[in-house]
Parts: C-alpha cells; structure tokens; sequence
C-alpha cells in the first residue's frame, strides 16, 4: 500500500486536503469547506447527468471496464494484487480471480439488466417518462448527492452501488477501506480519459476518510446528501446511523449489514462432486463474503454424513491447497477452539497445515459452538475455512438451525443468514421455496454458486437501482 492515500477526483488541489497520519501512512482528505463548495453545485451535475443519454453512461462504464482489462492484460496491475494479497489475506490466485471478476461489474451489458430489472419503467426510464398504465408515466431520477462506504473484504463490493449510483444519474462520493482504496482508485481512475466536458467525469469522488474525521461527520450529519449507503457490521453501523439521524436533510439509509451463509446437504446429493463445491464455498474469500457458508445442516443419518464429511475433509485439502494462505503456524487459539469441541463430544476434522488451516466440526441436530466456553471462542470473523456440519433428521430441524443461528453466541454480530447454498431432491427444494417466509433469507442458490450474483438479483432484499433513485410520477388523464 502507498504511504500516501490521496483522493480521485478532477481538480482537487492540496490546500484543499487535511493531512492525517495514521501509523506509517499519510491519509489526505477533502475539507469539509471544499464539500460543502462541492455538493453546492451537485445538483446542477445531476442535471446534467439526467439529460445524458443512458448510452453515453453506458459507454463510460464500457470504458473503464476496457481501461481495467487492458491494464490486467499488459500487466501493470501486479502491484494492485501485491497489495490485495498482503491487505486481505486473500490467496494470490484468488485475487487473480477478483481482478479478473472485475470487468464484468462494468460490462454495459449486465448493467442495463440491472437496471431494466431494479426500476419501475425499466432502464428508459432513466431518460424520459414510461407508460406504466394507461395516461400514467414514471420517470426515476437520482437520489444523490450518494456517500458510499464500502466494506474491505473484496473490491467488488465498492464498485457495484457505484458504478449504478454514476449510471443513474448521482454525484458519488465513495469511501473504500484502507484495504482496497488503491485498487478502487485505480479502476476508477479511467474516468479520467473522458472528454473534459463530459459531466460523468466530475462525477465520482473517491476518498478515504478516518472514523474520526471531522470531514466524514460534515457529510454524514450536515452535508445534504440524498443516500448514504452503509456496508460493514458493527460499531461502525450504529455510529453511522445515528449521525446519518441528525442530517436535517434526511438522507435515506441503506445498509448492507453483517450476515453469513448456510448450506444444506441431503443424502440423495451427498456426492464427491458437492464435497468439493463445499470445500469451494469455505475456501474462496476464506468465508470473509456475506453469502460464504460458515454453518451447514445434512439431512440424512450419521453414518451417511460420517461419509460425506470424509469426502468433504478431502476436497479440502485438494481446494484449499490450489489457495494457500501465507500463515506459518496454525493460530493457537484455533487449536485451543479445536479441543474444546472435542471436550463438548464433537468430532472435530482439522488440516495440520498452516497454509491450509481448516476445521469440520461434525455435531448432532444442534450446534456444539454454543456449548463451549466463551473464552475459547474465536470471533466469527476470524474463522477461516471452518465449517460446522449439524446433522438434522428433518427439513423443520435445519430450518430451526438457520433461524436461531444469530442467537449462537459463536455468531455475536451477525444479523442473520444472507444466503442457503443448497444441493438437495426436487422434494426438498420444494419444501424449502414454500418456507422462505419462515427462514427470511434473502437467497436460495445452488451450492457452490453462493459467490456469483446474476445481473437481475436484488441484494439483501432490495433492488439498488430503486433505492440509488426516486421515482416522479406524472398522470395525465
């Protein structure tokens, strides 16, 4: 990471920065007297924005989509993933994986799905009113100004409400983490290209602002902003929501909060072909994604689920060797983890290899994590590659399982289950889809698949398309 983190925006001169240090690093933040300046003229931007042809959006997230691949293709991005790997934790080749991911997030195409999905009147809707019935007309139009604070757990996540915030039409403000703030700069630094009298150009500002910064609190509690979308977990989402409360301009706020995945196995699926799709779901952003599953119910008998979890404990090994991590010893604490579960009568699976390090804790009909003492409880996130297999005679006991999981004092901060991974009989899946008021996921998908997202998915319950715009109704008859 570079010892100096400095905004992306046009023009943005230094005397217009506070410089904050922070341990070795020199963070340089816009002035609250230059936002406020900024936002002044926002609404005229957005303006602008709206009278834009969607494709002339369209074709500058084409263009920073084509930037990125050329980039990765020529090879310059080596230092972005040097400085992912050490900032995450993340594999190598996992990170090569993100990169790649990358330029689907701008592909023109899936953004209009997205678009054409999420809003009443589709994505036309952005450029003129649409007949919704007869004599009745919608026109969505931006929310903004949008402040965007991103999680730090992949670069994906920042880019997507972005890059829908600038298409719709908002001026964005966003703040990645530390983490992923040069990686985010740099995808974004494409914008740079456009002619200088496109207004998109002026339309995203990417910073960094500390917890403290008396900057943020302007935007958040002062600033007149339309949205703030909030993704991350707790304090940080508390203190957020309580100065977002005391803007007299009443911003709408969004949070993409702190969830997790679960995964359901039935013995008709109990192959070597779904082991490794688990042993996939755990390895992959070592469980750190809101969809990852860190639980799992197998519908079936003990000794079917003896057998799939000696399969899965060999997908492990073949998985989560093709992404080593760069530990050099397994934590004690997990060890310490690992035999007080053995002490509560779980029979606990484990690789002795530190850039391997994973857990399969086998329990029957309900959770063993709950039994062991708090002080030999690692934090949820801090489980890497740990799963708990509970095996569950009926569809009714996993229910339970996700249901309660929030309530599991190994699963302290998490909100609830975000996504069921499932590899299960038609039957089942059956029963499962005419339960979805009772388990109130927000997804149902194949196992292995928890990471992808097609372009018409809502997130966690709501379209972003309808919440990063408002929609003016116009009735003539």
């Amino acid at each position: 990471m570079n010892s100096e983190i400095i905004p992306l925006y046009p023009r943005v001169e230094k005397e217009n920065l506070d410089s904050v240090r922070l341990k070795d690093i020199r963070l340089l933040e816009p002035r609250e007297e230059w936002l406020s300046s900024l936002l002044q003229n926002a609404v005229e931007l957005q303006h602008e924005l709206s009278n834009l042809p969607l494709s002339e959006r369209l074709k500058a997230v084409q263009l920073i989509g084509d930037t990125w691949r050329k980039k990765l293709e020529e090879g310059k991005l080596y230092w972005v993933k040097e400085d992912l790997v050490k900032a995450t934790g993340y594999s190598p080749s996992l990170v090569e994986m993100e990169m790649k991911l990358v330029t689907e997030v701008f592909n023109p195409g899936n953004v209009r799905k997205v678009l054409d999905s999420g809003l009443v009147g589709g994505s036309r809707s952005l450029e003129e009113p649409v007949e919704v019935a007869l004599g009745e007309f919608v026109r969505n139009l931006p929310v903004g100004p949008v402040l965007v604070i991103g999680s730090g757990n992949s670069v994906i996540p920042p880019l997507i409400p972005t890059v829908l915030s600038l298409t719709i039409g908002n001026f964005t403000i966003l703040r990645p983490s530390l983490a992923n703030f040069e990686a985010v700069k740099e995808v974004y630094s494409a914008l740079e290209e456009l002619p200088e009298d496109n207004p998109l150009r002026r339309a995203l500002l990417v910073s960094y602002f500390t917890h403290e910064s008396r900057n943020l609190m302007y935007l958040l509690e002062r600033a007149p902003v339309g949205l703030v979308n909030y993704w991350g977990g707790e304090p940080g989402r508390t203190a957020v929501s309580r100065a977002v409360a005391a803007n007299r301009y009443r911003p709408r706020f969004i949070v993409n909060g702190p969830m997790t995945g679960f995964a359901l196995i039935d013995s008709a699926n109990a192959t070597m072909e779904v082991a490794e799709k688990l042993a996939l779901e755990m390895v992959l952003y070592d469980q750190q994604l809101c969809s990852s599953p860190t639980q799992a119910a197998f519908l079936g008998s003990r000794e079917d689920a003896l057998q799939f979890a000696e399969m899965v404990c060999s997908a492990l090994d073949k998985v989560g060797g093709e992404h080593p991590l760069s530990l050099e010893s397994i934590p004690y604490p997990l060890f310490v983890l690992r035999k007080s579960l053995e002490l509560v009568g779980a029979k606990v699976y484990a690789s002795s290899d530190p850039r391997n390090p994973w857990t399969l804790v086998l329990a029957g009909k309900r959770s063993v994590l709950d039994k062991v003492p708090q002080n030999t409880l690692i934090p949820f996130y801090a489980r890497k590659r740990f799963l708990e297999l509970v095996v569950v005679q009926t569809l009714n006991e996993a229910m339970e399982l996700i249901r309660n999981l929030p309530e599991n004092p190994a699963y302290t901060g998490v909100d609830k289950v975000q996504t069921l991974s499932i590899a299960v009989s038609g039957d089942v899946l059956k029963q499962v889809t005419n339960s979805l008021h009772l388990l109130r996921v927000y997804r149902v998908v194949p196992l292995g698949e928890s990471f992808l997202r097609t372009p018409v998915e809502p997130y966690d319950g709501f379209f972003i398309p309808s919440a990063f715009s408002y929609a003016a109704y116009v009735r003539v008859r």
